[in-house]
């Protein structure tokens, strides 16, 4: 973080803090005990990270905060309608959402990262095109790009992930008219397809950066265009099939949901960004 950001993250925080304390000082001695309640939700891919912000923003500012999952879209929905004060996406805000007042506030990056279970041999990296084609139906079997003769089987995440979003947006920029084939094996967080990538022979998945380097049998991860994902390659840009990571509210960010912003932001709280396996902001 560099040294102009670093100041305006200390201002931002500094200025939370003091309003932070003018509720305490509000709610008066004999309810001291009260605190308010945060609720964060959306992103699967987010929520282990914010979990861990949890245990540690809850005891600084006095807040009870409840973290949910269920997707990206319903992140940002359920900002949108109140139910959630701060929506966690894993992908950037659509053109929909900023219009119906969401504001984006970028917390980290991630690369998706290429899975294949460990019964495929012969491939260490697939090209864009390739995984296009393996993903639209075209290329059923391993030994067509170099592989085993064995059955791809197909996982995608559901409609209204992030990660699902990113990896949709690159196909589709990668060959045009791409469209997923409509026989696919599709899981509702990143940890499920892990799951079923590691388990289903000849199985290939996509998951998060950190998900991927968390994995220790039953699968590995492989080059894209002769890239693997990495913090570097990811930062450089030569990793192409990545996003931010983003935290929604509805308008500017104030109190509560402000401070948690501006502790994420901070140098302690891009420490944990990095430990839960994510890319710090530079």
């Amino acid at each position: 973080m560099n040294n102009s950001t670093k100041m305006i993250t200390a201002v931002l925080l500094t200025a939370v803090i003091c309003i932070a304390g003018t509720y305490a000082v509000a709610a008066g001695g004999s309810h001291q005990d009260e605190s308010t309640t945060l609720n964060v939700g959306g992103s699967t891919t987010i929520q282990p990270m914010m979990v861990s912000f949890q245990e540690t923003f809850e005891g600084y500012a006095k807040v009870s905060m409840n973290v949910t999952s269920g997707g990206s879209s319903v992140g940002a929905n359920s900002t949108i309608n109140g139910t959630l004060d701060v929506g966690m996406c894993s992908r950037d805000l659509k053109s929909s959402e900023l219009d119906q007042g969401l504001v984006a506030h970028i917390i980290a990056k991630d690369g998706v990262s290429v899975i294949i279970n460990s019964s495929v041999t012969g491939v260490s990296s697939l090209t864009l095109e390739q995984i296009a084609a393996i993903y639209s139906g075209e290329i059923t079997n391993w030994k067509d790009v170099g592989g085993n003769d064995k059955e791809i089987a197909v996982i995608a995440r559901e409609d209204g992930s992030g990660t699902r979003e990113c990896f949709d947006t690159v196909m589709s920029s990668t060959v045009s008219g791409w469209k997923m084939k409509s026989v696919v094996s599709q899981f509702a967080s990143t940890g499920a397809v892990t799951n079923a990538v590691t388990s289903t022979p000849g199985a290939i998945g996509y998951v998060s950066l950190g998900a991927a380097e968390k994995i220790t049998s039953g699968a590995y991860t492989v080059a894209v265009d002769g890239v693997m994902p990495s913090v570097e390659t990811v930062n450089d840009g030569t990793y192409e099939i990545q996003r931010n990571l983003v935290l929604a509210t509805k308008g500017p960010a104030q109190g509560m949901a402000a401070l948690l912003i501006a502790w994420i932001l901070s140098d302690e709280g891009q420490k944990t960004v990095e430990e839960s396996g994510f890319i710090p902001l530079s």
